[in-house]
Formats: structure tokens, C-alpha cells, sequence
């Protein structure tokens, strides 16, 4: 993997880790790989109709973890539908089933495409974030 891309998704693995879980957020969703073992846990809050005070916990790989700093990054403050469909958007560009990348901050997994085993650890707090959405 190119240096300036492990270095960009290295950085934001590290972002997952400066959001504990709330256990009291009135949503809340887990999810698991169970290829690789990777889980991912979120909490957060709607206030008016918008994703607010994100938690969240990973155990796994570093592409998971920069898969969370992602959700992290940009569904605070962001209107559910819109996190649904930059998840839908996201999940298709790094299946390679649509080749416009939907923000340039996801473009740092232009790598990651080409390894399909790997595309679930990325979207694993994506997913995750969209079961919790699916109890409000």
C-alpha cells in the first residue's frame, strides 16, 4: 500500500480511539466480522434529526479502526438520511460498483478497492452506524 495512504489511514485509525461509548446513548449497535474478528460498537444521539456525540469502540485491524475514524469524521452533526446515503455511496465506490468517490476524505481507501477481504473491515462501523439509525 502506498506510504501516503497507510500514513493518511493510520491517522485516522487513530481518531477512532478519542470517542469512548456512551452506554446510556439512546441508540446504539454492534457489529462483527466474523472473518477476521473485527467488532465495532457505537453509541450517539439525534438532536433534531441530526447524528450527535458519537462513541465508539473497535477491536480489530487498523482499517477497521480508520473505517471508524471515518464515521467519526463525518456523520457528526450530519442528517441520518444523508449518513444513509453517503453509507450506500461509500459501500458501492469501494465495491468498485460506482467509480465517483463520494468525498475526497474517503478517497485515502483507493488501495483498499482492490482487496476485497479487507472492504468489510472498512465498513464495518459504517454498518454499524446504520443499525443504530434503524432503532430511531
Amino acid at each position: 500500500m502506498d506510504a501516503l495512504y497507510q500514513k493518511q489511514i493510520l491517522e485516522l485509525a487513530k481518531q477512532s480511539r478519542t470517542h469512548e461509548l456512551d452506554i446510556n446513548a439512546p441508540l446504539q449497535a454492534s457489529c462483527d466480522n466474523t472473518t477476521c474478528g473485527d467488532r465495532v460498537d457505537i453509541s450517539f444521539a439525534l438532536k433534531d434529526g441530526a447524528i450527535n456525540n458519537i462513541g465508539i469502540k473497535v477491536r480489530g485491524c487498523a482499517l477497521c479502526e480508520a473505517g471508524a475514524g471515518l464515521v467519526l469524521a463525518q456523520f457528526e452533526g450530519m442528517e441520518q438520511d444523508t449518513a444513509r446515503q453517503m453509507t450506500a455511496q461509500f459501500t458501492r465506490w469501494i465495491g468498485k460498483e460506482q467509480d465517483q468517490v463520494p468525498n475526497d476524505e474517503m478517497a485515502i481507501f483507493l488501495p483498499v478497492r482492490d482487496i476485497r477481504n479487507r472492504h468489510k473491515c472498512v465498513l464495518l462501523a459504517f454498518h454499524a452506524a446504520m443499525q443504530a439509525l434503524d432503532q430511531s
